[in-house]
């Protein structure tokens, strides 16, 4: 019993180790960094307006797909909502990005 009981309290603590995450700091400063920051923030702006906007036309071709039973129009509008929200992960890592090119040191 106090063998399980080991064991038990060993993979609980191995699992917390794998499961706690750092909080990243992020190290923006370097020449040309506030330029390609600002780039970085009005990209993110248009992406972000324009997968609002994509995200609504999706649903909309759901919604009618689902009145009409036409369950093509309805998938369309799944994958395009879908790409919508990828396309705004993706987007909100762009300055992640710009930090790890910078700190590839490829000269």
């Amino acid at each position: 019993m106090n063998a399980l009981n080991e064991a038990v309290v060993t993979v609980h603590a191995r699992a917390l180790h794998v499961l706690t995450v750092t909080n990243p700091s992020p190290d923006f400063s370097g020449p040309g960094v506030s330029a390609l920051q600002t780039i970085a923030n009005v990209v993110f702006a248009i992406v972000l307006s324009l997968a609002v906007i994509g995200g609504l036309v999706a649903a909309g071709f759901i919604v009618v797909g689902h009145i009409s039973s036409n369950g093509r129009v309805q998938k369309m509008g799944m994958v395009g909502l879908v790409s919508c929200i990828a396309g705004v992960a993706v987007a909100g890592g762009i300055a992640g990005l710009i930090n790890w090119g910078q700190s590839l040191r490829v000269a």
